[in-house]
């Protein structure tokens, strides 16, 4: 059960974190990509070895489907190619290209710059208690839903 007060912090949290969403697919169409391609040139680039479709579902909670079609996507663009993983042939690592390279050098490069410009306009105190209570908000989460 809740009260008033309750919803109105529900309300307030969800459209919060719906507003950042937004943030990122907006910045995302201005460089000419959707959403999913940002969250997997994130994942492509951020990976210390060749990631498959697998791990960027599951690093984004992301349908199958949904990453297929972004992969498709990218290398019609040229910015990557599959090739079978030696690890498991079923499953494909994805690669960038040399174009590829470039273009997610300069997307992830862009973001983290105006992130990074964020974080300091946060400054470290509210920083802090943005991940602080971000963690406690999501381990009282899993807590009431017995994750």
């Amino acid at each position: 059960m809740t009260d008033f007060l309750t919803e109105n912090y529900i309300h307030r949290y969800n459209t919060l974190w719906r507003e950042t969403s937004v943030l990122y697919e907006d910045w995302a169409k201005k460089r000419g990509i959707s959403y999913f391609e940002l969250l997997t040139i994130l994942s492509v680039t951020e990976a210390q070895t060749p990631c498959t479709q697998k791990d960027i579902c599951d690093q984004w909670i992301l349908p199958k489907q949904t990453v297929n079609s972004v992969l498709a996507n990218l290398v019609k663009r040229g910015w990557v190619r599959l090739s079978p993983s030696p690890k498991d042939r079923r499953n494909k690592e994805i690669l960038l290209t040399g174009e590829g390279k470039i273009a997610a050098a300069k997307i992830a490069g862009d973001l983290q710059e105006k992130e990074n410009a964020v974080w300091l306009k946060l400054g470290k105190k509210r920083a802090d208690e943005m991940l602080e209570n971000t963690a406690i908000y999501n381990q009282f989460f899993k807590e009431e839903n017995g994750l």
